[in-house]
């Protein structure tokens, strides 16, 4: 009797485990998709580094539309992007708000937005809301991963015997 009451706890443990993380996992995707957004966007911001950016001249821009037909903030990402990082200058893809690329400048594009890059990517400062979703997202799938972890670990120790 003993073991079967063990074996449900595990199973009602591992499986709200389980609930978490793809709660967590499809909140972190899922809000950028909606709102045309990279995903992950809030999050990565939060955990990258500073850094100044140079713009070429080949920066796209898409308009997010909210809801109700309403036009929300356009966005924009600009490839062969560079930027120093660790004394080391690298290339890759920014992306920002349209109207932090000032486009009429004698020199081409500039970017006037706080950037931040992590690996290839560098991100300019999104929506408070979209970080606190990211990050919300992030902990409730790490969350949902330590409980997995924790219901395994009480399964596998063995069960006290009662006299």
């Amino acid at each position: 009797m003993a073991v079967a009451t063990r074996a449900q706890r595990f199973k009602n443990r591992a499986t709200l485990g389980l609930v978490l993380t793809g709660i967590g996992t499809a909140a972190f995707f899922f809000v950028g998709m909606a709102s045309q957004q990279p995903a992950g966007w809030g999050a990565a911001y939060a955990f990258a580094d500073p850094v100044t950016v140079q713009l070429r001249s080949n920066c796209g821009s898409m308009t997010v539309v909210g809801r109700g037909g309403g036009s929300g903030r356009a966005s924009a990402t600009c490839e062969g992007v560079e930027w120093t990082a660790d004394g080391k200058v690298r290339a890759g893809t920014l992306y920002a708000y349209a109207d932090e690329i000032d486009r009429g400048g004698p020199d081409g594009p500039t970017y006037k937005g706080e950037a931040r890059a992590l690996g290839d990517r560098a991100y300019g400062k999104p929506a408070l809301w979209i970080t606190i979703v990211h990050l919300a997202a992030l902990g409730l799938a790490a969350l949902g991963l330590v409980v997995v972890l924790f219901a395994a670990l009480a399964a596998a120790v063995p069960g006290r015997r009662r006299p």
